[in-house]
């Protein structure tokens, strides 16, 4: 039997589908696992704190006190990093139940979780105290 020649780019093509079901399929598992979930919220948190902290800082010291007056765009984006780091807060908090609650990760990881969380819930708290929620 003779074998019909393939094309190259129905070649590629097939390794790219392959590796497309690949990533979502992986990608289905992680977002299904708690403990990723918990991780990857305690991340947003921190990226999203930090953000805010050094964005804000930025906008202070390059428009100075009239920033806080005029509200320019730049500002307007800061200051929607604080409503990401309620949501990151909370996702954080529930992480860390289910990791105690479930014995996932080593003690240790547990426990910087746990520092993790009353770090947000207190630096939430500094946002609403400030005015930058609610």
């Amino acid at each position: 039997m003779t074998e019909l020649p393939t094309d190259p780019e129905d070649e590629r093509l097939n390794r790219v589908g392959r590796l497309v079901t690949a990533i979502t399929r992986k990608g289905r598992q992680r977002i299904c696992n708690p403990a990723w979930l918990a991780r990857a919220s305690s991340v947003g948190l921190c990226v999203s704190s930090i953000g805010f902290i050094v964005t804000f800082a930025f906008i202070l010291e390059s428009s100075g006190e009239l920033a806080l007056i005029t509200n320019p765009t730049p500002m307007r984006l800061a200051l929607v990093l604080p409503h990401f780091v309620l949501i990151s807060t909370i996702g954080t908090v529930a992480g860390t139940g289910l990791v105690w609650l479930n014995h996932y990760w080593s003690l240790t990881a547990r426990i910087h979780q746990t520092i993790l969380s009353i770090l947000g819930i207190g630096f939430t708290w500094q946002l609403f105290v400030l005015g930058f929620l609610g």
